[in-house]
């Protein structure tokens, strides 16, 4: 009777185990996200390579690489694969018309960038009887991200920077040429990678309600993701499904239900006070208001 009562106590505490076993087993983990070595249309290195300024597309390019990944990887949302050969592999599996697949990845991010200047803008100040240059740096790029099972290019964005150099110098001063991977040329790279990341993440993990606490709530986004104190973002709620009669295209109902202000940035999650609330709850999305001005497809 004792081994009885004591197997079936055994048995009842792993049918109580099992449940929470397999539910840690099916939570959703992050995604594993690659990114192809970053590149310039020939046009852009030809015409780079006319005004002598090689050095510095090649120190954009290198830099935009090492800068994309950090940015992704400190998102926190992704298990970032190392890209040794990916972006050979992808070449290869679109000249022979087969499927690429790279270690497993759930999505491949593909940058291109299609517009580069290194230049002095010249400026006259006919009142002070001067001549004002300044260095300027402008950046443009597009990055596509395809879901690797499916081959499907779920999104793509075009992006672009403008940094100038805060000092002016008068006609007299030496002129410094764009061969130097200075701070203006990095400050410009950090900007379009963070652009990048931002919206890569936004795409996969759409920014969302995690929690909400009296007038605050919690957001799922960090303080490397681009988010910051003051910020104005609105909320939306999911609705019905919808189907477009067209494509087929299934997508999400999203219902505006209230306004909220960025007030504190963590390394894990970020905060803010809630304006408006029409039936703000968890898992409701959030998307920063007027802060998105490249253009996606």
């Amino acid at each position: 009777m004792k081994l009885g009562r004591l197997f079936l106590a055994l048995l009842a505490a792993t049918l109580l185990v099992a449940p929470a076993a397999t539910a840690q087993d099916s939570a959703p983990g992050k995604k594993k996200l690659a990114v192809t070595k970053i590149t310039a249309n020939p046009a852009v290195a030809q015409r780079m390579s006319a005004q002598g300024v090689t050095l510095s597309l090649d120190s954009i390019l290198q830099g935009l690489d090492a800068q994309v990944h950090d940015r992704l990887l400190n998102t926190r949302r992704f298990e970032m694969l190392e890209r040794a050969d990916a972006d050979a592999l992808a070449t290869e599996a679109a000249a022979s018309g087969q499927a690429f697949s790279f270690n497993g990845a759930d999505y491949l991010l593909t940058i291109r960038v299609d517009g580069f200047n290194d230049r002095t803008e010249t400026r006259k100040l006919a009142s002070l009887g001067k001549t004002i240059m300044a260095r300027a740096i402008e950046i443009s790029a597009v990055a596509k991200i395809t879901e690797v099972a499916t081959q499907r290019s779920i999104a793509s964005a075009n992006f672009t920077v403008t940094q100038r150099d805060s000092e002016n110098r008068s006609e007299n001063t030496t002129q410094r040429v764009g061969e130097a991977s200075d701070e203006l040329m990095m400050m410009a790279v950090r900007e379009l990678a963070q652009k990048i990341a931002g919206r890569t993440t936004d795409v996969i993990y759409p920014a969302r309600v995690i929690g909400k606490r009296d007038r605050i709530v919690t957001i799922n986004r960090n303080d490397q993701s681009g988010i910051a104190v003051g910020q104005m973002w609105e909320v939306y709620a999911l609705g019905e499904e919808l189907v477009d009669p067209d494509t087929g295209e299934k997508t999400r109902e999203e219902v505006l239900v209230g306004k909220v202000k960025v007030t504190r940035v963590t390394p894990q999650n970020s905060q803010a006070e809630i304006l408006e609330d029409n039936g703000i709850d968890r898992n409701a999305i959030v998307r920063r208001v007027g802060g998105d001005e490249d253009t996606a497809n």
